[in-house]
């Protein structure tokens, strides 16, 4: 089939080459337009620009979807078009140039996680299980019928980026396996059920700050779900540390307070090259920090950080 590709996120790039080196054509990829990132606040392409380039394949970049680049979509002989994370609202105009062929990868099970932050919220949930939909879009986020979903298991150390590959890896098979039967045989959809749905929100800023007070588990999740990039934080010595990976300190018996007073929740309670750094959370719980980064510094084990910082039992993380 000759396809347009929606998307703009690295995400999206597995996708875009896992079609392109298929039996379907890509006739245009439909991205973002160049933004400044990282430190140096450079102006570069986005990972699809920068894919479509390297493979050779028209691409055409806007910030929204107006009627100029509609009117001119409608004058390209397509099949279908496939959208992935493509941060760009389709609207009705651009989904009637392609009826019932307008197919979105969607990285949870439908319908639950329908939204903006799917993978984010699997995490912070603490699932244990994850999976990717193929869709037919519709106007309405998120709620098309279903072509074909699957289901994998998520591990507890799984972290933000070991998901994603595996949603990558599961995803771009999925797609290419329902585009083929779409093309062939067709491929009968399935209804969501929405009462059964759920949904997600932008992220914010503030989300990221550890709340000391919640739950081992909560705070662990939340590292998991914002591991690597762009990373939870709290404060310590009015420094913005971000917290990379850290784990449920099962022992807490073994913590316990001597000094007769009972430790607020972000105390640590021990910091050594052993047991690493222990922090007191919400209902009595440890967490035990592994990983961290202070601003403008490489990424540490928790032993390197105590030995770099004199870390000290008695500070507080905030």
């Amino acid at each position: 089939m000759k396809l347009l590709f929606f998307g703009s996120s690295e995400f999206s790039v597995p996708f875009l080459e896992e079609i392109y080196n298929s039996s379907h054509r890509i006739i245009k990829v439909v991205t973002a337009p160049d933004k400044k990132q990282g430190r140096g606040k450079k102006i570069l392409p986005n990972p699809v620009k920068k894919s479509s380039m390297e493979l050779g394949v028209d691409f055409t970049e806007t910030e929204k979807i107006d009627d100029e680049l509609i009117k001119s979509i409608s004058k390209t002989v397509f099949d279908c078009i496939v959208v992935v994370s493509s941060g760009l609202i389709l609207p009705k105009k651009l989904l009637d140039l392609a009826p019932d062929m307008c197919i979105n990868v969607h990285p949870s099970l439908l319908p639950k996680y329908r939204g903006p932050s799917p993978i984010i919220s699997t995490l912070l949930s603490g699932d244990d299980k994850a999976g990717v939909s193929i869709m037919k879009m519709v106007e309405e986020v998120d709620a098309g019928d279903i072509y074909i979903q699957a289901e994998f298991g998520v591990g507890s150390d799984d972290n933000r980026d070991v998901l994603e590959n595996k949603l990558e890896t599961v995803g771009c098979q999925l797609l290419v396996a329902a585009l083929d039967l779409i093309e062939g045989t067709g491929l009968a959809t399935i209804p969501q059920c929405n009462k059964d749905a759920t949904f997600t929100s932008m992220i914010r800023k503030e989300d990221l700050k550890i709340n000391w007070k919640s739950s081992a588990a909560e705070i662990v999740n939340k590292v998991r779900a914002f591991s690597s990039k762009p990373g939870c934080y709290c404060l310590w010595r009015k420094n913005r540390i971000k917290i990379l990976k850290a784990g449920v300190f099962e022992d807490s018996s073994r913590h316990k307070s001597n000094s007769g007073r009972e430790e607020k929740c972000g105390t640590i309670l021990s910091a050594d090259k052993k047991t690493g750094i222990l922090v007191k959370c919400g209902n009595g719980e440890i967490v035990k920090i592994e990983r961290l980064k202070a601003p403008g510094k490489n990424v540490v084990s928790a032993a390197d950080f105590v030995n770099g910082y004199c870390v000290k039992a008695g500070e507080i993380f905030e």
